[in-house]
Parts: C-alpha cells; sequence; structure tokens
C-alpha cells in the first residue's frame, strides 16, 4: 500500500527517514502542558512507537517510530481523547512563550493567558505563507521573540512587539516600531490587524517581514500605528 506522506504531514504525521516510520507532532499553546496530557502522550508512544517523547524547539510533543500501519489507529486514540494534532504548512503556528510573571521573578507580564487568547482565536488560519508568534516575560528572552514573524517581549510591564522576523532558511530579526503597549486589549487588537493586512496583501509563500520590505516599513507602521 502506498503512503500518501504529504496527506498524512496534514494530520501531523511527519515520515521519517525510515519511510515506514513516522513521527506524531502533537498540538500544544504557550509551552505549558496538562500531566493529563503528557500521560496520553506517553500512552501513544508506549502503544505506538518506543517509548519516546521528544520536544520540539517551539514547545511542540513529537512522537516518533509510529508504524504507517498503526496510524489510524494513533488518529482514533487522538479523537477520543480530543487531542488535537500540529497543524503545518502556510498557516498560523504554534505560539512559543516562557512562564512569565506568574512563575518568573523576572517576568514583567503574564504569557500563559496572551499565548491561549492568540492559540484560541488564530492557530491554524490559512494564511499566505507561515506566520510564527512567540511571547517572552522580561529582556532575558527565553523565546527569542526577535526570530519570529510576530514577537511580543514584557518590558517595564508592559508589551513590546516586534515585527517581521524570521529563523530558518533565510535569518532576519524582527523590529520593534511601536510604544510599549500597557494593554493587553492593544496587543490583540495589532495582532488582529497585523493577521488581516497579510491575509490582504502576502504574496503566496512571502513572509511578513518580506512582506514589509515589499510594501515598506512606512506604510505598514503608519497603519499599525492606527490601531494603538
Amino acid at each position: 500500500m502506498e503512503i500518501d506522506a504529504t496527506a498524512l504531514k496534514s494530520k501531523g504525521f511527519f515520515q521519517q527517514v525510515q519511510k515506514d516510520k513516522f513521527s506524531l507532532r502533537l498540538c500544544t499553546s504557550g509551552g505549558t502542558i496538562s500531566t493529563d496530557y503528557l500521560k496520553k502522550a506517553m500512552e501513544i508512544a508506549d502503544t505506538y512507537g518506543v517509548g519516546q517523547i521528544h520536544f520540539t524547539t517551539r514547545q511542540q510533543i513529537e512522537i516518533p517510530y509510529i508504524p504507517a500501519g498503526k496510524v489510524d489507529a494513533v488518529q482514533q486514540l487522538l479523537s477520543a481523547a480530543k487531542i488535537k494534532a500540529f497543524i503545518g504548512g502556510p498557516r498560523v503556528r504554534t505560539v512559543v512563550a516562557c512562564l512569565g510573571a506568574g512563575v518568573c521573578k523576572f517576568g514583567q507580564i503574564e504569557t500563559g493567558d496572551l499565548a491561549q487568547a492568540i492559540h484560541d482565536t488564530y492557530f491554524g488560519r490559512e494564511l499566505p505563507a507561515k506566520l510564527k508568534i512567540a511571547i517572552t516575560g522580561c529582556k532575558n528572552n527565553c523565546a527569542k521573540v526577535e526570530a519570529n514573524d510576530l514577537g511580543i517581549r514584557g518590558v517595564d510591564h508592559g508589551y513590546l512587539l516586534y515585527f517581521g522576523g524570521c529563523f530558518g532558511h533565510e535569518t532576519r530579526v524582527g523590529k520593534p516600531f511601536l510604544p510599549v503597549l500597557k494593554e493587553k486589549d492593544k496587543v490583540l487588537k495589532v495582532i488582529e490587524y497585523t493577521v488581516n493586512f497579510f491575509v490582504s496583501n502576502a504574496t503566496k509563500g512571502e513572509r511578513l517581514g518580506k512582506l514589509i520590505d515589499r510594501m515598506g516599513m512606512d506604510a505598514f507602521k503608519e497603519a499599525i500605528e492606527g490601531v494603538v
């Protein structure tokens, strides 16, 4: 039976170098994972994998060495447990976040609720290209926000936003141009506008930073400043 690796990738199963094995990537948000969720991931790894779990650089759970013939059974288990698999491609990706002010003594902003709010609203939304978002609670910048299309850093108990970064085949540093925002609602408003601007203006495969380069930072800045 021929394996449709592309179709499986859209469902969170990534083909390994071993053609008959897949790594399952599970959906997470903000880096905080409940113990119940981990127990279910352990069950999948023990039953269908080789008892291993990997955490990706974007805080996602990955379970390697799942045989192609067991993919359907794993999908049924995920459905019954109401666990979502990772969604890749040209979409809003998993939101990365540190623990923030709720736990870290250096934290200037709460990060978990903000990450969840962004995830609930935007995760998986189809776009012209992928859009990565990260939140860090303080100047230590554990989440490397400048390396994301949209980054949020806690500064003086407010939010400093960075735009246009990426890290991968090409690397560029996101830039801040707004003042420090003091209200979370304004941050969410800027994110809403940025996503809508991206959808309306980007071409296929064009990341946010490239879009800003093409249209001009001044035009983007002027439009964003209008919503805060």
